[in-house]
């Protein structure tokens, strides 16, 4: 009798394991499709962009390319920058507002783009 109920168990169990696989594949489905369309968005605003400089400005694509390597450099030295905490001496990510060892100010200042996030 106890054979008879274990596999009907197992099957219930597993079917509600499959469900919610599916939902969140379903889900998952959607984000990727949403985050698709804000690449797609971005690659437009990006291309009317280059045009500007190109038509307004006399850009070239290979000044373009340098100030490209430039950024992603500044982006690095900002990411890995850190701050010394003012109260008990810790480095602490520039990121953060605060120290996150010990709630104290951060000395110093690490130069912020309205990229970052």
């Amino acid at each position: 009798m106890v054979d008879d109920f274990f596999p009907h168990e197992v099957i219930h169990v597993e079917g509600r394991e499959i469900a919610k696989a599916a939902r969140q594949s379903e889900s998952n489905d959607d984000r990727l499709d949403k985050l698709e369309l804000t690449v797609k968005n971005i690659s437009v605003v990006n291309e009317a962009l280059y045009e500007i400089l190109v038509t307004k400005l006399n850009v070239t694509a290979a000044e373009l390319a340098v100030m490209i390597d430039q950024v992603v450099a500044h982006r690095a030295n900002r990411s890995e920058a850190k701050l010394t905490c003012g109260s008990c001496g810790r480095l602490v990510p520039s990121i953060k507002q605060k120290c996150m060892y010990c709630g104290g100010a951060l000395l110093g200042d690490v130069k912020v783009s309205p990229f970052d996030q």
